[in-house]
């Protein structure tokens, strides 16, 4: 029996998240000791408007790390083109 992973990947629509890609674009990453992560380092510091956006991206950090950590077996193709 042949066994087939794919990953799952997650979109959003970018009409309805301009909060979301800012966040996204914005976010600057560092190399730790596993590897790269998010650089944390200025959530210390005194917030701004800006920094509010970090928030935003937990959810989608958590839909992304779970795409990653449970791959799909068998899964039915569905087309989309990405980000809309």
């Amino acid at each position: 029996m042949e066994s087939h992973t794919e990953r799952l990947m997650p979109f959003f629509n970018r009409s309805n998240n301009p909060d979301l890609i800012l966040a996204i674009q914005s976010a600057r990453g560092c190399r730790g000791r596993n590897g790269f992560r998010k650089d944390k380092s200025g959530e210390k510091l005194a917030e701004s408007e800006e920094d509010l956006l970090e928030h935003r991206t937990d959810a989608f950090d958590t839909l992304y790390i779970s795409c990653e950590k449970f791959p799909v077996h068998d899964t039915v193709s569905v087309p989309v083109s990405g980000i809309l």
